[in-house]
């Protein structure tokens, strides 16, 4: 498993979104992290790339927390499939990936806000449900039942 050594930035213009995502008062999320990291693959699901605006300001999340969990693999993944080619993940285009994780997670995050401006009159969770339905994304159903035996008769 890689490491990040860089830090991973988001704009301050969609911070409200992700603190009602993730976080300490997050509704879905238990992290900022884990949130963005949904937003990151949102974005690249909708092809939302958006480059941060560096007159809005940005945070950091250290790249220390982007390892020895899932998010390493989802930044390196994200990376591979936006650039169609494995030198992405050579050591020196670190940077590179992480770019192109911040994008597609600031346009999933800005489509995300869409969603809860659009349902203002529910709940965040349900805002993002409904507009991932929206988007042909289905709510986990109910397990499947074990179906009945039927014994044979000889």
């Amino acid at each position: 498993m890689r490491l990040i050594h860089s830090p991973v930035r988001r704009s301050k213009t969609v911070e409200p979104t992700l603190q009602a995502l993730g976080g300490k008062d997050g509704k879905l999320f238990s992290t900022l992290r884990e949130a963005m990291s949904f937003c990151a693959v949102l974005g690249y699901k909708e092809r939302r790339k958006k480059p941060l605006d560096p007159h809005a300001g940005t945070e950091d999340i250290a790249g220390a927390q982007f390892q020895i969990n899932e998010a390493v693999d989802i930044v390196f993944a994200l990376a591979l499939a936006d650039a169609k080619n494995s030198d992405i993940l050579r050591p020196e285009q670190e940077k590179d990936c992480v770019q192109i994780y911040e994008e597609y997670a600031n346009g999933g995050l800005e489509l995300v806000q869409s969603w809860i401006d659009r349902y203002s009159d529910i709940s965040v969770e349900d805002a993002v449900w409904r507009g991932l339905n929206s988007i042909g994304v289905k709510p986990p159903g109910p397990p499947p039942t074990a179906a009945a035996v039927i014994e044979p008769s000889f």
